[in-house]
């Protein structure tokens, strides 16, 4: 007998594994587990994929669609879930090979990250509005945990504050699926996307406000994210790194997905979001230019990102969407390797200050130089991933005749390099010799090579890449193809 395979397993398998720990525990499987699953997710992927790029495939549990559970797994989704399912390997690999802090490599660790990464795969593969909100939860409550895990002072304190945070905006979330139930008497998102445009327009009104609240909060977007630095900062750079490369991301590619789906027209809402996304990027970038800790500047530096993003696929057409969409698994991939960089500097010499680091590449080197890599690649200096990436929005814009987010992006990439210059020139400060404190294994560069090998080959040939992209912008922009996919043809 075989098991089939379908898009449940994202979800199920890291569940069933959290939840049988006790067992990983008295059969010393806890860290063979912790890589193995996202790898096993990812393999799963990829073997979809074929599958995926000729027709979305759809599960719905207990009754037919549109009722009942339905997980979608298409074009666009799919590059989150192999997102997701490749962040979560490249961490815990770094976790287990880097022999590192205790509290990281026990039982509660591997259970709230299989819990995160089964959330985040829920988060996106779900056509059900409540499971939404459920999946949101489970990785809400793992990320607030997996921040206090340390239990000193500045790891309670994000804990704390990720908590009140995330959970304001899971309510103002939660206020929106009541309404849209309440309105629609649907919970099903392609059933709701039917029969959202009869809603009176101030109900459709404050749904959208109450969305956007609660994910523009969980997305880290401006004027919601003033609270993220502190978790950042507090939280050990591993997780932080999984915050930046693969939860953000998710709850970005949700609030795009509602927008596309759900409004038969989302341009107005569109120009809001780019302009949300423009003070975000811009913001941050000039914030970034003070900071003396390492990992508030890799926060700020995130939101930028984060912000550009939320820029190009606000715009709304394929080529700015495919290229925001590119975006996000270059910024996925930069940002693993710059905070587990952090994390090798803040293990050999016991700080992220800026002064403290002076001279830290002469005696770590590789990490040095791998931190360099990922600061040219977010700059977008060729021939990094970020370049392409970076070119295939600016080309997107242009071709549209608008050009101030051209300019306005530019400028940020400016910035950029004023301040990654900045640390690097410390990093490589002659007049310091600067000695380790705590050793670094050799392994725990593995996963950071990885990360920096395929910044390389993306940056070199992202035409591997093309075709993918484009049809998950065309799937994530085509709400016609969802509804007759998910209620037929007759929708």
């Amino acid at each position: 007998m075989t098991l089939p395979l379908t898009p449940v397993w994202f979800v199920a398998l890291p569940l069933l594994l959290a939840f049988a720990s006790p067992l990983w525990v008295r059969l010393r499987l806890l860290m063979p587990l912790l890589v193995g699953t996202p790898a096993a997710l990812l393999l799963l992927a990829f073997v979809l994929l074929p599958e995926v790029r000729t027709a979305p495939l759809l599960e719905t549990i207990v009754i037919a669609p549109p009722l009942g559970i339905h997980l979608q797994l298409d074009s666009a989704s799919w590059i989150l879930v192999a997102l997701i399912s490749f962040a979560g390997l490249l961490t815990n690999a770094f976790i287990w090979l880097a022999d590192g802090e205790p509290y990281l490599r026990d039982r509660r660790a591997f259970v709230f990250l299989l819990l995160l990464i089964a959330g985040c795969n829920g988060m996106v593969l779900t056509g059900d509005l409540f499971n939404l909100y459920v999946f949101l939860e489970i990785a809400g409550v793992s990320a607030y945990a997996l921040s206090a895990l340390r239990r000193d002072a500045s790891a309670l304190e994000a804990g704390l504050k990720y908590l009140i945070i995330g959970s304001v905006a899971a309510v103002f979330f939660l206020f929106s699926v009541v309404l849209v139930y309440l309105q629609t008497g649907q919970l099903n998102l392609a059933a709701i996307a039917v029969g959202f445009g009869e809603i009176p327009g101030p109900m459709q009104i404050l749904i959208g406000l109450l969305m956007l609240v609660g994910l523009g909060i969980k997305a880290e977007l401006f004027p919601f994210n003033f609270w993220v630095p502190d978790i950042y900062q507090g939280s050990h750079p591993a997780v932080a790194g999984l915050y930046s490369g693969l939860l953000v991301k998710v709850f970005l590619f949700v609030l795009f997905h509602l927008v596309f789906l759900l409004l038969a027209d989302p341009k107005v809402v569109g120009i809001w979001l780019m302009g949300l996304g423009a003070a975000t990027m811009l913001i941050a970038e000039v914030v970034a230019l003070r900071q003396e800790d390492l990992r508030r500047m890799l926060a700020y530096s995130s939101l930028g990102q984060i912000g550009l993003i939320t820029l190009a696929l606000g715009f709304g057409v394929e080529a700015t969407t495919a290229g925001g969409l590119f975006h996000m698994v270059n910024h996925t991939l930069v940002k693993l390797l710059l905070f587990l960089t952090a994390a090798v500097l803040l293990r050999s010499f016991v700080s992220a200050q800026l002064a403290d680091l002076a001279g830290a590449g002469r005696a770590r080197p590789l990490a040095a130089a791998l931190f360099v890599l990922g600061a040219l690649a977010v700059m977008g200096l060729p021939p990094l991933s970020g370049f392409a990436s970076k070119l295939w929005i600016l080309k997107g814009f242009a071709e549209a005749g608008v050009f101030w987010p051209v300019a306005l992006i530019l400028l940020a990439a400016l910035i950029e390099a004023g301040y990654y210059f900045r640390w690097i020139k410390v990093l490589y400060d002659p007049s310091v010799q600067l000695q380790a404190v705590h050793p670094v294994g050799r392994l725990a560069y593995a996963p950071m090579a990885v990360a920096a090998g395929l910044i390389i080959l993306l940056g070199v040939a992202p035409f591997l890449v093309d075709a993918l992209f484009s049809e998950g912008a065309q799937a994530l922009l085509d709400r016609g193809a969802t509804l007759t996919a998910v209620l037929g043809a007759g929708s």
